[in-house]
């Protein structure tokens, strides 16, 4: 979702995902705001979108403080799901 704007070249606005956020997010979404594929390679993939995508909509840097709360969420719940798993 938010990815794909920051980095997605001329063609970004066509692959933002069309709505707002769920009430309570769950797995898909946080996969899909981190800009990132369910499978294996999620965990070794997780911390470095986050950071990535966090410089980029950072409050500090201009970004929207509502944004990197949701993106915060998204790493914190597949942090959580991924530990539980181990």
């Amino acid at each position: 979702m938010i990815r794909s704007g920051v980095f997605g070249g001329k063609r970004a606005a066509e692959q933002w995902v069309k709505g707002g956020f769920k009430s309570k997010m769950d797995r898909n979404e946080a996969v899909a705001i981190l800009g990132l594929k369910d499978g294996p390679r999620l965990r070794t993939q997780l911390k470095d979108a986050h950071r990535h995508i966090m410089l980029a909509n950072h409050p500090d840097r201009g970004g929207s403080p509502y944004l990197a709360s949701k993106i915060n969420e998204a790493k914190d719940l597949l942090d959580k799901e991924l530990k539980g798993r181990s």
